[in-house]
């Protein structure tokens, strides 16, 4: 009998994702991009996965599909048992409450129009849990844990130092 504490919280099978080439006026695709063919990973609980490769071998793609962002072409992807392709609705927002990306540039991920505070605080207003001082409040939790000054919540991503900025996109995990 398998240990389930062992059981992968994330399975990714034999994954792909291709990507139509339009040409003409109307845009009909005339062939397909394969931006992910045919990759396969586990990830257990408690364990991080980094993706590497060039610029375009599909790190993103890959990332975007973990999280619905985009749909697959083909293959498998279960979280914690559950087949990730079939999720939809609340399923969908449940998911995407356990599961971040972190890009490589924070700045990049960053809207710079939002402060830290509003940044940091945007997953608990689309998960719909908390009032706005409650909000407040968890924030200044989070930037405390992370040993920031809490004034630093209402400053914008460019006025945050390289490590710092990475601490206000970082709220998230796998579990």
């Amino acid at each position: 009998m398998s240990d389930t504490l062992d059981a992968p919280l994330i399975e990714v099978r034999d994954l792909q994702k291709l990507f139509p080439i339009r040409s003409g006026l109307l845009g009909r695709a005339a062939g397909h991009v394969r931006a992910v063919d045919g990759i396969s990973f586990d990830i257990r609980s408690g364990e991080t996965l980094g993706l590497v490769g060039e610029s375009g071998s599909g790190k993103t793609t890959v990332s975007r599909m973990l999280l619905r962002l985009l749909d697959t072409s083909a293959g498998q992807i279960r979280f914690d048992g559950h087949d990730v392709t079939a999720l939809r609705g609340r399923d969908l927002k449940a998911l995407r409450s356990q599961m971040q990306i972190v890009f490589q540039d924070p700045f990049g991920s960053l809207n710079p129009r939002m402060t830290a505070r509003r940044i940091i605080s945007e997953p608990m207003v689309i998960a719909g849990t908390m009032d706005r001082a409650a909000r407040h409040a968890r924030v200044d939790e989070l930037l405390d844990r992370v040993g920031l000054p809490r004034s630093m919540a209402d400053r914008y991503p460019h006025q945050f130092s390289g490590g710092s900025g990475s601490a206000s996109g970082s709220r998230g995990r796998w579990r």
